[in-house]
């Protein structure tokens, strides 16, 4: 059950540069939330991406929500908000808001850029499991690039994987309210999925975090992003002690 909700939280994670800029035009992206073992395969909730383009960058919005019956195990009822500048799509601001079992947070990151370092000015709010409310202020500084739940989503999206070797890895900053953890992005090359009734040309990732939150996470998160566009992931997967869950794309193309 302890995996279960690691890999829901880090789900959320990357459902969020110095590298390449892609243009990503105004998107709607749909994913449904599977836990699968065996020949049992159930769906455990939903995840909605929208992006949004502006005169001064881009918002992106990201909701979560488990089904009734995963609820029972660990509930999530997110929305996660990510203003971001145009060309590399960097966090100017971020919004948080979370209930997750019987907690409820509010966290407010507010970008500043200087050279190659990243500051960020960030406030929680905060209701635990017993209804008492705390709140702090963070100031957290760390070289570039930064991203923070939402906005990674992108910059993973912008790496430029037609001209990397199989084993290149990545490095990233995240910013959160609590503190700033390290991303690894491992590149593993081409291959091919099958999902939704067709076969995906793909780019086969792994993400490896530093966080504590993480730490008993069996294996690294495992990732395919179509070759093709703006690299829209079509597949995530982590493994559990009994199973595994996925996150997999509904293809607008296929219904």
């Amino acid at each position: 059950m302890i995996r279960m909700k690691q890999f829901l939280v880090s789900c959320i994670f990357l459902l969020s540069a110095v590298f390449c800029h892609a243009q990503f035009a105004n998107e709607s992206l749909s994913f449904r939330v599977t836990y699968k073992w065996g020949i049992i395969q159930k769906e455990a909730g939903t995840a909605e991406l929208k992006l949004t383009n502006g005169a001064n960058g881009a918002t992106a919005v990201l909701t979560c929500r488990t089904h009734p019956w995963a609820d029972l195990i660990f509930m999530v009822r997110d929305t996660l908000v990510s203003k971001m500048r145009a060309g590399d799509m960097a966090p100017i601001h971020y919004d948080k808001s979370t209930h997750e079992e019987k907690q409820w947070r509010h966290d407010i990151l507010n970008y500043h850029y200087s050279g190659g370092e990243v500051t960020a000015h960030a406030h929680r709010n905060k209701i635990d499991d017993k209804g008492i409310h705390s709140s702090f202020d963070k100031e957290h500084k760390a070289s570039a690039p930064a991203v923070d739940m939402v906005s990674v989503y992108y910059f993973v999206r912008q790496l430029p994987f037609n001209k990397m070797k199989a084993g290149t890895t990545t490095h990233a900053n995240v910013f959160s309210a609590k503190t700033v953890e390290n991303l690894d992005v491992t590149y593993h090359g081409e291959e091919k999925i099958k999902l939704n009734g067709r076969t995906y040309d793909c780019y086969k990732i792994s993400f490896t975090f530093s966080s504590e939150r993480f730490k008993n996470s069996s294996k690294p998160m495992k990732a395919w992003l179509l070759k093709s566009g703006t690299h829209i992931p079509v597949k995530l997967e982590g493994e559990l002690t009994i199973g595994k869950i996925q996150v997999l794309y509904n293809d607008p193309k296929t219904k």
